[in-house]
């Protein structure tokens, strides 16, 4: 017996990274997956998720237009019956210091970053109430927590997420339907793969220092952040809601500043 089976799990951003590491492990673990991502997965991603969950579909959806959000929920909701749990992993990165920010930039990020989550939200859970609960994970970051050089609109958005899911949390929680986020650090993904396999450069000095923040020494799997998700979305988390729990590598507990070689070398 899987802990979702008979549900079914919601996941944008399900082509690559997070999410298709979130809607294979929902899929392992009984789930029926709809997967939404404005780009078409890898085949072979896919594949494991249709052969762990049969029924899996995928919707092509941008998640920040109502209009393509409102027909993929619709969508979801008809071919699987239901959503049980939602899971926002949809996201871009971007920015850069805000005086060199155009606009449209802004817009970007924030569209996806936040919009997506406020959409995605907003056409699930009148399925939720009318089913009589569920739960909603969204994927803020430890960038919504702490501020770092030239992040102003990826930090901005994912700050506003972790509120929006405490907004979640006391609107909805009456209703049966818990609302977390999870806070990742740096995780190997697509989306940061220029600066997680660079080998040299500029960029791999940026990755170092990246690590070097993190006090396990390394960057963070998808599937590690699929773990904590599945734990949030799961009975197992039952008491839980309006939280944020952050999967960081300690990134945000301290930084170790090497003071046993400064003693030895004194």
């Amino acid at each position: 017996m899987g802990r979702f089976d008979g549900k079914t799990a919601i996941v944008t951003g399900a082509a690559s990274g997070i999410g298709a590491a979130t809607a294979l492990r929902f899929a392992r673990e009984g789930g029926r997956v709809a997967g939404f991502d404005i780009q078409l997965p890898q085949p072979e991603s896919w594949k494991s998720i249709e052969e762990a969950a049969p029924a899996a579909s995928f919707h092509s959806v941008d998640v920040s237009a109502e209009d393509e959000v409102k027909r993929a929920m619709a969508e979801a909701i008809d071919q699987h019956g239901g959503i049980d749990v939602l899971v926002n992993a949809a996201g871009v990165a971007g920015g850069g210091p805000l005086h060199i920010t155009e606009e449209a930039e802004w817009d970007r990020v924030l569209g996806v970053n936040l919009k997506g989550v406020f959409l995605c939200c907003k056409h699930a859970l009148p399925d939720m109430i009318a089913r009589g609960g569920g739960t909603i994970v969204n994927v803020a970051s430890i960038e919504g927590m702490i501020a770092t050089d030239g992040t102003a609109a990826y930090g901005a958005s994912k700050g506003a997420v972790i509120q929006l899911t405490r907004n979640l949390a006391v609107d909805y929680t009456h209703q049966g339907i818990r609302s977390n986020c999870v806070c990742p650090g740096l995780v190997d993904t697509p989306m940061t793969a220029v600066v997680t396999r660079a080998q040299e450069g500029p960029l791999q000095k940026l990755h170092q220092a990246f690590i070097n923040s993190h006090l396990v020494g390394r960057a963070g799997t998808p599937e590690e952040i699929a773990a904590a998700i599945l734990f949030l979305a799961s009975d197992d988390a039952s008491f839980i809601t309006g939280s944020s729990l952050v999967v960081d590598g300690g990134w945000t507990a301290g930084r170790r500043e090497g003071i046993e070689d400064l003693l030895a070398g004194g």
